[in-house]
């Protein structure tokens, strides 16, 4: 008996793929004004080829006080995806709470590490609840 790794009843993943990721910083950064706020935005898309999902990803970040965003980045990742033949989970549902919980740690590893590489703290964005981000 050949022993598999993927059951005919759920989803696989095939690949991860990084599509776009910039960063950029000001020279002296205000980490200590009281002002200083964070801002994230998440964006979910899904298509399906076939029975193939991808899912992009794409992440926004931007920190500073009011307008003047001294660290910006934007990250963009797409998971490709085997959908199975019959599965408990739809793929809609896959696509916007599962698939995108699978990434999004990806998407924070390249966050820390550039910001690393960009001589500041790394950036370390909180988990997420794609179940809640879903519903909105």
């Amino acid at each position: 008996m050949k022993p598999t790794t993927s059951s005919q009843n759920s989803f696989e993943l095939l690949n991860i793929i990084l599509l776009e990721s910039n960063f950029k910083r000001d020279v002296e950064i205000s980490y200590t004004d009281e002002e200083f706020k964070s801002n994230i935005d998440i964006g979910i898309e899904n298509q399906l080829k076939d029975s193939i999902l991808f899912v992009e990803v794409s992440l926004t970040y931007s920190s500073g006080i009011e307008d003047n965003k001294e660290i910006q980045a934007f990250i963009k990742m797409v998971g490709v995806f085997k959908c199975p033949n019959n599965s408990d989970l739809s793929t809609e549902t896959f696509g916007k709470i599962n698939a995108p919980a699978i990434l999004f740690p990806f998407i924070r590893e390249n966050l820390a590490s550039v910001s690393m590489k960009a001589g500041i703290s790394p950036i370390l964005l909180p988990p997420v609840n794609f179940v809640k981000l879903s519903q909105k």
